[in-house]
């Protein structure tokens, strides 16, 4: 299994469940459409303005394949939190490979 996880800080915090929300309607639907899709998990530190996106995909190569979709829903996240206060940062994305899942 892989997983992408993506980082956001300065986020306003009256914004973050909002911009879940939005999240779940609309992003969160194409992913689960894709191939090799396995879950997500998102959490939050609604005091600091942070929060961070995990998703699952069954092999580096689905990972990969939603990239473009990933970049998007980021992009729909930091204007949806932004709102009309001062511009967030860039998220921070890594890739993994997950060895060890004692879900």
């Amino acid at each position: 299994m892989h997983a992408r996880l993506s980082r956001f800080a300065g986020l306003p915090p009256e914004r973050i469940y909002s911009t879940i929300e939005q999240f779940k309607q609309g992003a969160l639907p194409q992913f689960e459409q894709l191939d090799g899709y396995r879950g997500v998990l998102i959490a939050v530190n609604q005091a600091e303005g942070k929060a961070a996106a995990i998703t699952f995909w069954e092999s580096q190569d689905n990972m990969r394949q939603s990239d473009r979709l990933a970049d998007q829903a980021r992009q729909a996240a930091l204007e949806q939190a932004q709102g009309s206060s001062e511009p967030t940062r860039e998220p921070i994305v890594d890739h993994y490979e997950v060895v060890l899942d004692q879900r």
